[in-house]
């Protein structure tokens, strides 16, 4: 048997055995950033549905003239905790870039400034509240911003 047969041989296969590693590396990798902006998506998406419950529940609170003024702050107050709007909020700081996390922390502030408006007796068409009311939809904005540009959906 000739050396050159037997080379070409060994040479085929690490050919062969090198492509079919790398083409696993690479499918491997697409597929756990595909799995990790999924992931990211999926945070985001209860983030924000908890911020829009939140404020629905201070929103409804503003409204409620009929009310006394204690019992609207309790609804406003509560509005955080019952959506769990903190822990839904550090969930996505934890796998989002951090121009995501500081507009999630913008936008829960914000919304925070809102309740804090109807908490101090304010209702809906004060300015205190308009004013709040307005940065958190602008803070809420930009967030969606930031995460449609991290998720590749600009």
């Amino acid at each position: 048997m000739e050396w050159t047969a037997l080379a070409a041989t060994v040479v085929g296969a690490v050919i062969g055995v090198g492509s079919t590693l790398v083409t696993d590396r690479v499918s491997w990798r697409r597929d756990t950033s595909e799995r990790d902006r999924e992931t990211l998506l999926t945070e985001a998406t209860q983030f924000l549905e908890a911020l829009t419950e939140a404020r629905d529940v201070i929103s409804d609170a503003s409204r409620s003239q009929d009310l006394p003024a204690d019992e609207r702050a309790q609804l406003a107050r509560a509005a955080f905790l019952s959506q769990g709007v903190h822990a839904k909020q550090y969930r996505l700081e934890l796998l989002a870039t951090p121009e995501v996390a500081e507009s999630a922390r913008d936008a829960a502030q914000q919304l925070l400034l809102y309740r804090d408006a109807v908490v101090a007796g304010h209702l809906r068409d004060d300015p205190e509240c308009a004013q709040a009311r307005r940065a958190f939809r602008e803070a809420r904005q930009k967030l969606m911003t930031a995460m449609r540009s991290s998720l590749g959906r600009t």
